[in-house]
């Protein structure tokens, strides 16, 4: 598997709007930084990603780059929240055929305030 492959079941598992990441290669100890979440281990990811993926209405990847193992994307998405669509970057990096790391930027200013009401 290309890390494009790996790095492409993470986003299908997005796009798909379930968040269900069963199949999506992470490592064990995946660590994850965002502007909402962190997250140390997998496990930990694939629950908030079982709770917020199905609030998921829309996914596009609109640019990728690779350089070495680490992968940047970006991306547009939105959710069935009253905010408006979010432009992301994020990168991740693979190693062994398994994703070890991401990390999302994007303002999240009004996905936070929506989440606290």
């Amino acid at each position: 598997m290309s890390i494009l492959d790996v790095v492409g079941s993470y986003y299908d598992a997005w796009k798909a709007g379930n968040g269900d990441f069963t199949a999506v290669p992470l490592a064990p100890d995946f660590a994850f930084i965002g502007p909402v979440a962190n997250f140390e281990a997998a496990e930990g990811f694939r629950l908030m990603a079982a709770q917020a993926g199905p609030m998921v209405t829309s996914f596009t990847l609109r640019r990728q780059f690779v350089d070495g193992d680490s992968v940047c994307s970006i991306i547009d998405w939105a959710m069935s929240l009253p905010i408006a669509s979010m432009t992301a970057a994020e990168i991740l990096i693979v190693r062994g055929g398994r994703i070890v790391c991401g990390e999302l930027i994007y303002d999240a200013q009004e996905l936070r305030t929506a989440m606290a009401a």
